[in-house]
């Protein structure tokens, strides 16, 4: 599966999560391909906004360029949106991670598997729908 569709299939999946909790959502077409800075997805319901940057990762890290990193904070600060890294982790599920969770490096920004999962939010944490109680992700939020 080429890296545009593994993306944009986890995009779509996660619009489908956020509308099932009664979210209004968007994706953002082209959001990669543009000059213009903008995140993947955007979810709202009744006074609640959120701005997504998507991926899809296997690994023990995930990297985002300073560029794109730097361009989603800048929108951010424009529409007055926060934004989320949305880190869909196979087999366990979405993370919601704040930007300032990441190091920075002389290229990336990146974080560790174990970071994300300390300083992230499952699903229904990050919804509001539970209280975080641990880091192992439930069953209900791996799908």
């Amino acid at each position: 599966m080429s890296k545009y569709r593994k993306g944009a299939n986890a995009e779509r999946e996660l619009l489908q999560l956020l509308h099932r909790e009664g979210y209004a959502v968007v994706r953002v077409a082209g959001s990669g391909a543009s000059k213009l800075p903008a995140p993947d997805c955007l979810a709202l319901k009744k006074g609640m906004q959120f701005a997504f940057e998507c991926k899809a990762w296997k690994g023990n890290y995930l990297s985002i360029s300073k560029e794109q990193m730097q361009s989603l904070l800048a929108w951010s600060k424009q529409a007055g949106v926060p934004v989320y890294i949305a880190w869909r982790i196979p087999r366990k599920g979405w993370l919601f991670i704040e930007p300032n969770a990441f190091k920075e490096g002389p290229k990336s920004y990146s974080i560790t598997l174990n970071t994300a999962t300390s300083k992230g939010k499952p699903l229904n944490v990050f919804i509001g729908k539970q209280k975080q109680l641990g880091v192992k992700l439930s069953k209900s939020q791996r799908t």
